[in-house]
This record gives C-alpha cells, sequence and structure tokens, in this order.
C-alpha cells in the first residue's frame, strides 16, 4: 500500500496524545481507523467513523465496539455530529467538495487534523483553515497534513513533536 495514505500517521498519533474526549473519524482508511481504533480502545475514548462509501466502509464494520461506531453517510453537509463536543476531530472523507465545510462546522474542537491539504484543486479547505488562530502544516512525506485549533498553539506543540 503507498505510503500517502498513512502521511498523517505522526500527526494524528501526537493529536490523540494532547487531547482528552471522544474522538470523530471522518472518512474510514487503513491509516487512520485502525490507529484511532487501538488507542481509543487502549485509553478509554470514545470513536465515531463516518464513511461515504458503503463498500468501504465494511472493510472496518468488524471494528465496531460498544465504544466505536462506524456508519454510513450518504452525504457531509448536516451531520448530528456537528453539534456534539469532540476532543479530537479527523478530516479525510471521499467527498471532497465538503471537506472544508466540515472542518467549518467543527471549529470549536480543540483539535481538528486535516488530511490532503496541499491538494487546494480537489479539496475545499481554504479560506477555512485560514480563519483558524493557531496551524500547523507537516509534510515530510506524502500528502500534507494540516492540525487547526482555535484555543491550542498547535504550531508550538506540534513543531516540537513532528519535525
Amino acid at each position: 500500500m503507498d505510503s500517502a495514505y498513512f502521511s498523517h500517521a505522526p500527526i494524528l498519533a501526537a493529536a490523540m496524545q494532547m487531547t482528552s474526549g471522544p474522538v470523530l473519524e471522518l472518512g474510514t482508511g487503513y491509516g487512520s481507523t485502525l490507529m484511532l481504533h487501538g488507542l481509543c480502545g487502549a485509553f478509554g475514548r470514545k470513536l465515531v467513523s463516518l464513511e461515504s462509501d458503503k463498500e468501504w466502509m465494511l472493510k472496518f464494520i468488524d471494528y465496531g465496539r460498544s465504544w466505536h461506531s462506524i456508519r454510513f453517510t450518504d452525504d457531509y453537509t448536516d451531520l448530528i455530529e456537528y453539534t456534539s463536543q469532540w476532543g479530537l476531530v479527523f478530516v479525510d472523507h471521499g467527498i471532497a467538495e465538503q471537506r472544508g465545510h466540515s472542518v467549518r462546522m467543527l471549529k470549536d474542537t480543540p483539535i481538528i487534523v486535516a488530511h490532503d491539504t496541499c491538494h487546494h484543486f480537489l479539496y475545499d479547505y481554504e479560506p477555512t483553515l485560514s480563519e483558524f488562530k493557531y496551524r500547523f502544516d507537516y509534510k515530510l512525506e506524502g500528502p500534507m497534513t494540516t492540525v487547526v485549533s482555535n484555543s491550542i498553539d498547535v504550531a508550538k506543540s506540534f513543531g516540537r513533536c513532528c519535525l
């Protein structure tokens, strides 16, 4: 499997250490779902994974537990999850033009990790990411991952651990 699918892994692992509370994963994948499942299980955190591709979702459905909900959504514009409080959100879902909207709707989350942020022509991340008080862009290998927050100085925090 191409390492580009895992380029967010160091950032996501560090974000798990810096946050507490439930985790929302928008878009499932081998690099994120398996890691978040293991970490949330080990640390007793609730995990909700939403996926818009039914066949892809079935690859992860067996990871469902009392603390890990895996559900289908056909649209990311009006999710009930946008009204909940999350400790960490990971955005990497398959409806490209709705990624920026997802970030915008969750702007009060302590840390949001967004994958593939270097692909401006595909994903509607900007100008939403630029509106956050704190931002850190990570690109050592593969697609860029961006961390944003309005309450945590992620540039300072992630700059120490992930460069």
